[in-house]
């Protein structure tokens, strides 16, 4: 069952990400923003890793 949990997690982390993803700009705000929310999800690196480098994959 802490399976199911993990993946139902992972998956609102993932299109949290995202969206922060799509919507961050070169602005100061912006990317400190993307970079505070990966740095208190810290304990999700894994995923947050594998969903960035997926994103920069399809934006080639």
């Amino acid at each position: 069952m802490a399976a199911g949990a993990g993946t139902a997690t992972s998956g609102s982390l993932e299109s949290t990400l995202d969206r922060k993803l799509q919507n961050v700009t070169n602005t100061m705000d912006s990317i400190q923003g993307l970079s505070a929310w990966c740095i208190d999800n810290k304990k999700y690196h894994s995923v947050i890793v594998r969903h960035w480098i997926k994103c920069l994959k399809k934006c080639k």
